[in-house]
């Protein structure tokens, strides 16, 4: 039997559109009357769209489907759909990677006021990282350029990253160096691709002292929370022994006035005695 377009997509359940471009890409070959120039459909296309719609469905790109519906042997589809299977496989793994991170950081963001200006012990696991800033200006560097943009790629798992060193923490100076670069936590480089050379700084895992401090742009958090600092160290018998990093949290701007909010890591020797 012989439909017209709009009759046979509205049995078919599909747009127009849909069966003009199935049409386009030759996955259908409908007759032309020569008179009135009208295209007509039978029940073999119908066959046709129900397969392409079908392997649609399982997620084939329509060049592939193009292909398939000529072809007569199963084996054919078998590997087609085995190659598209991998690759939903593949395309899976990382969504359940990347929904693990988001909630890796939904929880971060919605303990932040929970864990201002409170300590925990944590334990830190291996650390790979670059510096981008010198005395918070950036570095001109061509190095620094060219693997700039791959760690920006590699988020979610990277992120903002600052050192200061102990030494310098520990001098009681007001203004302190910080080295602000990106980093990323050993155990999920396996989830980027990203090259580790000579040029990126990595530290190993530690025991650390972690507090979560607010700060405004061009305060130095640090000298503000000295005091609190070490007074809990001495008061819990712990020894500074590593430099300090921080980790980036959240940012914000309002009326010209920026916020952030700081993870200190505090890396830490425990039952110091002090005389």
């Amino acid at each position: 039997m012989r439909y017209s377009i709009g009759e046979f997509a509205k049995l078919l359940g599909v747009t127009v559109d849909t069966i003009k471009h199935y049409e386009s890409l030759q996955i259908i070959e409908p007759l032309k009357d020569d008179k009135n120039n009208y295209r007509y459909f039978d029940d073999y296309d119908a066959r046709v769209i129900m397969k392409s719609r079908a392997l649609r469905s399982l997620n084939f790109a329509l060049d592939d489907v193009a292909k398939l519906v000529e072809s007569d042997s199963p084996l054919d589809v078998a590997e087609t759909m085995e190659e598209a299977r991998l690759a939903l496989k593949e395309q899976i793994h990382r969504n359940t990677l990347l929904l693990n991170k988001m909630t890796e950081l939904q929880n971060e963001l919605t303990a932040i006021n929970s864990s201002l200006y409170k300590f925990e012990k944590k334990t830190l696991p291996g650390m790979y990282h670059f510096q981008q800033t010198e005395q918070n200006k950036l570095l001109k560097n061509t190095y620094v350029e060219n693997i700039a943009s791959h760690w920006m790629n590699a988020l979610p798992y990277t992120f903002s990253f600052f050192q200061v060193e102990t030494e310098e923490f520990l001098s009681g100076m007001e203004i302190y160096d910080y080295s602000w670069g990106q980093a990323i936590f050993e155990n999920e480089l396996e989830y980027v691709n990203l090259d580790i050379n000579d040029y990126i700084e990595y530290t190993p895992p530690q025991h650390c002292l972690s507090i979560v401090l607010p700060g405004k742009y061009n305060e130095y958090l640090l000298s503000s929370s000295r005091t609190l600092i070490l007074d809990y160290i001495k008061e819990n018998r712990y020894a500074i022994q590593g430099d300090i990093t921080g980790k980036l949290l959240f940012s914000s701007v309002k009326n010209n006035q920026g916020t952030s909010y700081i993870e200190l890591h505090i890396p830490i020797q425990e039952d110091v005695v002090y005389l």
